[in-house]
This record gives C-alpha cells, sequence and structure tokens, in this order.
C-alpha cells in the first residue's frame, strides 16, 4: 500500500509503515481503457500486487470509496487534481497525482522559447532552472508559433526531434532536418491539444541507449533500480517499446547512487535523481509513490555523446510487471540485496521461458498477435 502521507523515497527523510490496504482496485472513472492487450496486462499486474501483499483484487473503485475504505488505487494514468485536494490527500495509489495535466507529460521537461511564450496558469519557471543540463537543449510550447519560433533556433545547431507530449511506447515523435519540414510538421498538429497539453521540440540525438531509472514503494517495502529498455518491431514493422532489463536493489535513489555503477550509469542515475528533486520544487503539489524515468545517452550533431533525461512516469507501465517481480523476490530472499528483472513483448504469439509470469498470450484485435510476460533473470 501506498499512504501519501508517509512516502518520501530517501533514506534522507523521516518515514513510518503505512497500514496495509484492504485491497487493491482499479480506479472506477477511468473506465475499460486501452487495447484488450493493455486490459489484461493491467489485470494479471493486479493480481501479482495483491498476492505480495497478502490481500484480495476487487471491483474498480471510486476515489472517495478508496479513501474510507483504505483501498489501494492502481490507475493507468497519473491522476489529475487540485492543490489542495493534492495537498491533503490520503488516497493509496500506486503511480501519482498532480495538479495540472502537463505536468504528468514531457512537457516539464524543457523550459519555453523565451518570456513571452504561452503557458499554463499552473507552468513553473524553476523545473528547467534547476535541471540545467541533465535535460537536453530543448524547449516546450504551448501554441504552433511558439512552437515554430523554438523549432527554428534549434535547427540552427542540427535535426530536431518534435515530440507529442502524451506519446507512449516511442510513437508520436518526429525527426525534422529544415524549416520546411518543421511548418509541415506542425501543420498537422491540435492547437487546441498544444495549447492544453504542449509540445516539446528537442535537439535530436542518434546511436541512442535508452537507460531507466526508478523508485517504487509498496506496503513496507521499497525499492530502487536502473535499468534499460528494448525495442521491437510491431505489425506495422514501426521500432516500439519491446520491454525492460532492471536491476533492483532495497531502498531509494541515495542507496542506488551509492553504487558502484560504470560512468553513463551513474550519469543516469545522477539525472533522474535531478529530475524527481526539480520536480518536487518546481511543484510542490504532485504525489507519487512509482516513480520511472527515461534517461537517454546518444550522440548529438557534433558528434559528442550525451547523457539527459527525457521524461517520467508516474503511473503504472510497461516496466511494472518487472518491478513487482523484483519485489516478490527480494522479499522472499532477505539476505538478497538486489535482484535482475525483465518485462518482455512480442508481437507475435510465442511460448515464454521457463519460470516466467504470462501477462499477456493471444491476438489482439487492434493491435495483433501478442505475447507478453516477466521472468527474473538473476
Amino acid at each position: 500500500m501506498i499512504d501519501l502521507r508517509w512516502h518520501i523515497s530517501d533514506a534522507s527523510h523521516a518515514r513510518c509503515h503505512p497500514p496495509l490496504p484492504s485491497a487493491v482496485a482499479a480506479l472506477a472513472d477511468e473506465g475499460r481503457t486501452g487495447n484488450v492487450h493493455d486490459q489484461a496486462s493491467r489485470s494479471k499486474l493486479l493480481s501479482e500486487i495483491a498476492q505480495f501483499l497478502g490481500i484480495p483484487v476487487r471491483g474498480p473503485a471510486q476515489r472517495a470509496e478508496a479513501l474510507e475504505g483504505r483501498i489501494l488505487l492502481v490507475p493507468g494514468d497519473t491522476i489529475v487534481a487540485s492543490a489542495s485536494t493534492a495537498a491533503h490527500s490520503e488516497l493509496m495509489i500506486l503511480g501519482g497525482m498532480v495538479p495540472a495535466a502537463f505536468v504528468a507529460t514531457k512537457a516539464i521537461t524543457h523550459g519555453l522559447v523565451d518570456e513571452e511564450a504561452t503557458r499554463p496558469l499552473e507552468w513553473s519557471t524553476e523545473m528547467a532552472r534547476r535541471l540545467g543540463d541533465a535535460a537536453l537543449e530543448g524547449f516546450t510550447a504551448f501554441s504552433i508559433e511558439d512552437a515554430r519560433r523554438a523549432g527554428r533556433l534549434l535547427l540552427e545547431r542540427g535535426p530536431v526531434r518534435v515530440k507529442d507530449v502524451c506519446g507512449k511506447a516511442g510513437l508520436g515523435q518526429y525527426v525534422v532536418r529544415t524549416e520546411t519540414d518543421l511548418d509541415r510538421c506542425l501543420a498537422q498538429e491540435d492547437a487546441r491539444m498544444i495549447a492544453n497539453c504542449g509540445i516539446v521540440l528537442e535537439a535530436n540525438l542518434s546511436d541512442v541507449v535508452t537507460y531507466s531509472v526508478g523508485s517504487v514503494s509498496l506496503g513496507a517495502h521499497q525499492i530502487s533500480y536502473w535499468g534499460s529498455q528494448n525495442l521491437t518491431t510491431d505489425h506495422q514493422g514501426r521500432e516500439v517499446y519491446g520491454g525492460s532489463d532492471l536491476y533492483a536493489v532495497r531502498g531509494g535513489f541515495d542507496v542506488l547512487a551509492g553504487l558502484q555503477l560504470p560512468v553513463s550509469l551513474a550519469k543516469a542515475v545522477a539525472c533522474a535523481t535531478l529530475f524527481d528533486e526539480a520536480a518536487q520544487a518546481a511543484y510542490p503539489d504532485i504525489r507519487f509513490s512509482r516513480r520511472n524515468y527515461d534517461v537517454i545517452e546518444g550522440t548529438d550533431s557534433q558528434g559528442l555523446r550525451r547523457i539527459a533525461i527525457l521524461e517520467q512516469s508516474w503511473r503504472i507501465g510497461g516496466a511494472s510487471g518487472a518491478e513487482i517481480a523484483a519485489f516478490k523476490a527480494l522479499a522472499a530472499e532477505p539476505a538478497t540485496e538486489a535482484v535482475r528483472c525483465s518485462t518482455v513483448e512480442i508481437y507475435d504469439v510465442v511460448e515464454p521461458p521457463l519460470g516466467a509470469t504470462l501477462y499477456y498470450q493471444s491476438v489482439d484485435p487492434q493491435v495483433g498477435a501478442m505475447t507478453k510476460y516477466t521472468m527474473r533473470l538473476m
């Protein structure tokens, strides 16, 4: 269970053991969202969480009911709530709560193109100031005109990646190399959507590796991890998310920072930790019990290797199955300090390896044949 009054990730902060929730449930007002494979995977994840905590899975619950009944909510997305609601919330959530929708997206990774740029009322300039070069050179825009100005500035130094801030699994991203490309790309965007959520333009990297750095609290347990994402090809020939390999330890980001890691990994952990701290400083009303950060390493237009934060995920995601597998393994083996666990997504119906936990194995009416499973590697 995650009691948001209790949960603070790092060991330097005071904490107490939260009470155990009575049940695990999805959030009722979300409805049945996502493709069939997403729905099936989420149902399996709920059962794995319930098994770990030793409590039942129940039907979808309303937020008020969760507050009264101490039910652990597992929403499919970050919850948006008013600042006052978030500040006084005692909801048990595996995920996060933010004061505005854009705060849960890629939008907060970058600053605005200038002081005159359009912005939401809740926008904070503190985030970009604190991040500095822990993020790639780039901008967030809340109007087509601001996006055009930002893109032209960035094009002076090389190709630019234009990103839908709500895009998942690597979709909704386009690389532009000329102003004509930029104009053509922006002409396809929905101005209303950009005004509400924003759009990101940042320096494009090549020869990339994407690291995952995260921390999750569940009951009296906490893990943190570093890992890498794998790519696969979907049935449309697109390169998409294919799973995550995680190295998980007991404790918070401070434990990760104390490990003897290769230079690139140590920098990735530092970037994620800085983002985590900057987000809490810039948007103090956010609450989260599950955080996952994508950190990229790649070559920029000048031929230099860069390591920088891309975005956050304060909700269950592709790595969640591996996270729960790590919780279970560490709880079963008190003397074990670290484990390797993996999630795998394959666009075909295949038999998973012996010992794997199957999350989905069928033909999704929208996506096609898929197999999704989780397994412990070490």
